[in-house]
């Protein structure tokens, strides 16, 4: 009874440490790949009905920053600078695309909007990965407190000796420890790489 109570008592504190570290977690999120690939779609747009690059940087971020710096002539590294910033970009490509198409004056559409489609599976991957790893971690959990049920009710029911006690059962049990162990280091080789 006390071995049970005190995993109780484990788990209601693990579960609002696993809320914050949730919450946590999707607040950390890069929430710019899915608005800024919306704004290279949108700009690519602006490029095909004939605007020029800076006019089409421009008129999707109305009011901004960026739109200001855009029409106002500012250096066109300032304003890819503040793309990257405004959208949280990691991504170089995007950044060069506004360089290369500002150098070169070239028709640029296609480049944006392939931008904004590499953006979109960039994402989808990253939110891909994110479901496997989660999978894994709970496999992980379910795995390492799967033993706990069966052994408290095998302590409970006072047949402990059977499994302390040197013999069969106690081999039993050690080997179904070991594949335990083995199988959560396994999965945390894997979760590891996946990262």
């Amino acid at each position: 009874m006390i071995v049970a109570m005190l995993l109780l008592g484990s788990v209601t504190r693990l579960v609002p440490a696993a809320k914050h570290a949730v919450a946590a977690r999707r607040a950390s999120r890069r929430r710019g790949a899915p608005e800024a690939a919306r704004y290279l779609d949108a700009v690519a747009g602006e490029l095909r009905r004939g605007a020029a690059l800076r006019q089409a940087l421009a008129i999707p971020a109305p009011g901004t920053r960026l739109a200001r710096l855009a029409l106002t002539g500012q250096p066109i590294e300032l304003v890819a600078a503040e793309v990257q910033r405004r959208f949280d970009l990691d991504d170089e490509l995007a950044i060069a695309g506004i360089r290369l198409a500002s150098r070169t004056g070239a028709p640029a559409g296609v480049l944006f909007s392939r931008l904004a489609a590499r953006l979109r599976a960039a994402e989808q991957l990253a939110r891909d990965r994110r479901t496997l790893t989660a999978q894994a971690r709970l496999s992980a959990a379910v795995i390492g407190l799967l033993p706990v049920a069966p052994g408290v009710i095998i302590l409970a029911s006072g047949r402990g000796k059977l499994v302390l006690e040197p013999g069969p059962s106690q081999s039993v049990v050690l080997v179904g420890l070991a594949l335990q162990v083995l199988g959560l280091v396994v999965i945390a080789v894997l979760l590891r790489a996946g990262r």
